[in-house]
């Protein structure tokens, strides 16, 4: 007896219906897609009890003649292709014909349609898989899809589907992916017979972003525009300060269809790194126009995937795009002049309040304002010994060696700008006048910052300049330990470090950079080599580097606390404007943050 057998047209449209049809917020998708394909100018979408009790999709698109309406339901029936070429060129959203079929699998589903050229129009209903024969129905031009009782007949699922509110919270996810797509359409949805959402259809993306996530961050983006071979990228992203804490506030649109592909991902992260903290992603909305042979989304029964012709072409102008905007961009963050009465750091933020107004309070000459230092609670470490006016923490550098003085390119002006009007603040921030109001500096994250870009510009010319030790200086090591230093000896070359082994258990540092003559060696080398060890065999030489620059900065800037005369806070703040990604340190911390004169008029009650 032969155990192979052909499953039922009904197992067959519940299987499939398990692939596209996950929740109430899936048909609803579908439902969308398919109305826009029909040319529809105005949905609406009614929704009640989370879509578990009932979905309605009305449209105005070109309808459904009583023919069609008997075919729509059937498994792969579709208008869209017509042959194996079409499905190298999709140029609509929907194309498998699998859509409607499926969702009358799992539910009781009524349609009802009319031709825009047509007087009359028609309805046909299907339960459980099984259709009525078409009939006459009163319908206004377009089609209504009415969907009941989802997965009333697969019990299973049914119950993997959540409370009303949760559904209904992934049904608005849906509309607004939609909607952000097409911003010339208009949208209504309801839920229990209430208005949610009611969109007019609009020319400004913006605006539907605000509809959604709130005009505070819409009114905060930076609009993006680029365009590379047949491949253009359009949208928005937003300051690296607003960055959130999960991967779902990036929104990628190809050709007027929501995906999510790891290469615009990757992308995106990258033109952040060293803007936001690496735990958090940026936000974006892009927008990518390409010719549909060029991609192909017939990937994943929901069409959210796609396969590039040229993923590198994808990649590279989404990273050029975005770091176009961000270095065009002032990304300083604003001083929020008001702090909740449980924030733990509002002690810190009301003296630098104090500070501020003790600035603008002095009436010295600017170069007795340059030398004040203002008293602490604790009395000032002494500054090691340094030259006027660098930064570079290093006395014993030959006048080569890097500092933030050096210019930073050699089609920047070698003469950095003049510096304005400063003070230093708990040995820790600089206060520093601007044509708009006031900036709050944190040294260390700015110099950090400095540090990190001329590092990256030395390695790249070549290995970092290193200065051997007179004594080697003893680090106790695994046996992991000590291979991982052997199998990354071109690295640590690359970073002016020589270590070398020196007996059981133990490896002796040779050399150290030049730059770092004031750090601890042992210290530096075991913090890289649990950097090494974490990232395994699997890291990419390149990003080892740029993490070990990274700490290599830290070490070499300035630190909190640390003291600073007039001369290298004037240095400090000029370099601030020759460097890229200014705004933050190479790990995402804010370096500044600004406070205009009109905030400073409100807090003193001017205005």
């Amino acid at each position: 007896m032969s155990t192979i057998h052909v499953l039922s047209d009904a197992l067959v449209n519940k299987i499939a219906a398990g692939e596209v049809i996950e929740r109430p917020a899936s048909v609803v998708k579908e439902l969308l897609e398919n109305s826009l394909d029909a040319g529809a100018s105005w949905l609406r979408i009614d929704v009640e009890d989370g879509g578990r009790k009932l979905i309605r999709v009305t449209d105005d698109g070109v309808g459904m003649s009583s023919s069609d309406l008997a075919m729509c339901v059937q498994s792969h029936a579709t208008s869209k292709i017509t042959s194996e070429d079409d499905l190298f060129a999709i140029s609509t959203m929907g194309f498998r014909g699998e859509a409607l079929p499926s969702i009358a699998s799992v539910a009781q589903m009524r349609v009802v349609s009319r031709p825009k050229d047509q007087d009359a129009g028609h309805e046909i209903t299907v339960t459980g898989g099984r259709s009525e024969p078409a009939r006459a129905a009163a319908a206004p031009p377009g089609t209504c899809v009415e969907v009941r009782n989802l997965f009333f007949n697969v019990p299973a699922r049914r119950k993997f589907i959540r409370g009303a509110n949760t559904e209904y919270g992934h049904i608005v996810d849906q509309l607004a992916k939609v909607a952000l797509a097409h911003p010339a359409v208009g949208f209504e949805l309801t839920h229990n017979r209430r208005t949610m959402y009611h969109l007019e259809p609009t020319e400004s993306l913006t605006g539907r972003i605000g509809n959604f996530y709130g005009r505070e961050l819409a009114d905060s983006l930076l609009s993006v525009s680029s365009q590379r071979s047949e491949l253009s990228v359009s949208g928005f992203v937003a300051p690296p300060v607003l960055a959130r804490s999960a991967a779902k506030w990036q929104f990628s649109f190809l050709n007027g269809r929501f995906v999510r592909d790891r290469f615009v991902q990757h992308a995106v992260k990258e033109a952040f790194r060293g803007l936001v903290d690496p735990a958090k992603y940026p936000v974006a909305f892009l927008y990518l126009r390409l010719d549909p042979r060029g991609y192909d989304v017939n990937v994943h029964p929901t069409k959210i995937e796609v396969r590039w012709q040229d993923s590198n072409l994808v990649h590279s102008a989404v990273l050029a795009a975005l770091r176009d905007v961000l270095l065009r961009s002032d990304l300083t963050p604003a001083l929020e002049t008001t702090v909740a009465e449980d924030d733990p750091s509002r002690v810190r933020s009301q003296q630098v309040r104090e500070a501020i107004a003790d600035f603008f309070k002095r009436s010295e000459p600017a170069q007795r304002r340059m030398e004040f230092t203002p008293p602490t609670s604790k009395p000032a470490r002494p500054a090691p010994p340094r030259p006027e006016p660098s930064l570079s923490r290093s006395a014993s550098l030959p006048p080569t060696d890097v500092s933030v003085t050096a210019p930073l390119r050699e089609t920047r002006s070698a003469a950095p700008p003049e510096a304005p009007r400063a003070i230093q603040i708990h040995n820790t921030y600089l206060v520093a006048e601007t044509p708009e109001g006031v900036v709050i500096i944190d040294q260390h994250a700015l110099h950090e910052r400095i540090m990190y870009q001329q590092l990256s510009e030395r390695i790249m010319e070549g290995n970092l300049e290193t200065q051997r030790l007179l004594l080697p200086e003893p680090v106790a090591v695994t046996p992991r330990q000590k291979a991982l230093l052997t199998e990354h000896t071109d690295l640590l070359k690359r970073l002016g470090v020589e270590v070398s082994s020196f007996g059981p258990g133990t490896a002796a540092v040779q050399a150290f950079p030049s730059l770092l003559n004031h750090a601890d060696a042992p210290e530096f080398v075991r913090a890289l080599l649990d950097k090494l060890s974490e990232k395994g065999h699997t890291a990419h030489p390149e990003n080892l580097l740029q993490e070990m620059v990274e700490m290599m900065a830290c070490k070499a800037a300035v630190k909190a606390g640390d003291p600073l005369t007039g001369g290298e806070i004037e240095d400090l703040i000029a370099q601030r404007d020759l460097v890229e990604k200014s705004s933050s340190c190479p790990h995402g911390r804010p370096t500044a943050l600004k406070l205009t004169l009109r905030d400073l008029e409100k807090q003193f009650k001017r205005v």
